[in-house]
């Protein structure tokens, strides 16, 4: 079926990533079908869904490409195609240098570095037969920071990884990346004010990263910036310029 004669689709990969409601909220807003790696029973426990939006909750281990293929395939079936896919897999995963075991480092190399990696090649394959897709990766400016040694490095083998495949899947496929600050949650505010002053002292716009400031990128990234490839869009409120 051609783009003109079909609903968008959106691919949300991880329901447990970072603000996995808001973004799916916000692409059904922008007309997106939706299918999303996660139960039925975690995603529709949210009031964010018309009882009309065309959403599909189907689970798989993003570590295992077969699956990801199953997956993609029954996906296609029902929704006619994909279009756009948010990698916003969860791997955090840290400890001081000594006490990094070979499972964590493993940890996060399967699943946050190999599942975006196998995501990548699965659904650039049925975006370029299609000569058309957008694939986001959502990470951290840990990338840019160096802060927790393993999940710096793994979301610095991602940027790697979008700005690489940007070049290779041009012109029909744009990949770009964004990097979160510190993300508001509700566990911040579990030791009292003091705590979130200490952490927005160094922010010049005096506040955390918002999950709706993620799903507005993702929006921006996945409706619009046709001429934006391997780029990175941070949401740190300025904290990494320093000074």
């Amino acid at each position: 079926m051609a783009l003109a004669e079909r609903q968008s689709v959106a691919l949300l990969t991880d329901w447990r990533g970072t603000a996995a409601p808001q973004i799916s909220q916000t692409l059904l807003l922008a007309g997106f079908a939706l299918l999303i790696n996660g139960s039925q029973d975690e995603v529709f426990q949210y009031p964010l869904f018309e009882p009309t939006a065309k959403v599909l909750a189907l689970p798989f281990d993003v570590t295992n490409e077969g699956a990801i293929n199953s997956v993609l395939a029954q996906g296609v079936d029902y929704l006619g195609g994909i279009d756009v896919v948010v990698n916003n897999i969860y791997f955090w995963n840290d400890a001081a240098l000594d006490d990094i075991t070979d499972i964590m480092w493993t940890e996060v190399l399967q699943r946050g570095v190999k599942g975006t990696f196998n995501l990548c090649r699965a659904c650039s394959k049925l975006m370029r037969a299609q000569k058309y897709g957008k694939i986001i990766n959502i990470i951290s400016t840990a990338a840019l920071t160096g802060t927790y040694t393993q999940y710096a490095a793994g979301c610095a083998a991602i940027q790697s990884l979008t700005r690489s495949l940007a070049k290779e899947l041009a012109p029909d496929v744009r990949i770009n990346s964004i990097a979160t600050g510190l993300v508001d949650e509700p566990w911040i505010d579990a030791d009292g004010p003091e705590f979130r002053a200490l952490l927005t002292k160094d922010i010049p716009l005096k506040r955390l990263c918002r999950c709706e400031d993620i799903a507005e990128a993702v929006s921006y990234l996945a409706c619009g910036a046709d001429f934006m490839t391997g780029q990175m869009l941070v949401l740190d409120g300025g904290e990494s310029m320093g000074g």
